[in-house]
């Protein structure tokens, strides 16, 4: 059997759609926030009173989405089923009146006690987020231990919530 090795330009476009792929994470990533997570409080569309605030030895999602972002969509069932064992603000930008995005969730079975209606985009600009969908990664002391812009599996959400919340 002989097997035939990939060619040195072949490598080379590999290695550069690798560095592109890099290069553009890290243009998506360079205004969002570090360090301490700020401090807000708002209503979710359920009328409920939520905050940033970390808890004890649990990790913290805060995560920004929007109506219209096809990832976003995609990835809407892992972020649903993380909210079951964990506190996730679930943060909807530029997406409409809360009667829209009401009627979204309704539709997308999506859970109205965690989602916070960005539509003036002051929380957005809190975090620095200009792509979604974004993901913060909030430790138990407050402090954003990981950031992701784009899409994560829910694998790759539980493994960071697992390492956060050490």
């Amino acid at each position: 059997m002989n097997i035939k090795r990939p060619s040195r330009k072949t490598l080379m476009q590999f290695m550069m759609v690798i560095l592109a792929v890099f290069v553009v994470r890290a243009w998506q990533q360079q205004d969002l926030t570090t360090g301490m997570v700020p401090s807000f409080t708002s209503k979710t569309l359920s009328g409920a009173t939520i905050n940033s605030k970390p808890l004890p030895n649990q990790a913290v999602l805060i995560h920004f989405w929007a109506t219209w972002c096809s990832i976003c969509a995609l990835e809407n069932d892992n972020i649903q089923a993380l909210g079951k064992d964990h506190k996730v603000l679930n943060i909807a930008m530029q997406s409409g009146t809360d009667a829209e995005l009401i009627k979204y969730a309704n539709k997308h079975n999506m859970r109205l006690d965690n989602i916070i209606n960005d539509n003036s985009g002051y929380l957005a600009k809190l975090f620095g987020v200009h792509a979604t969908p974004s993901s913060f990664f909030i430790n138990p002391e407050g402090r954003i231990q990981f950031v992701e812009v784009g899409y994560v599996t829910t694998l790759g959400y539980k493994m960071r919530l697992w390492w956060t919340g050490l």
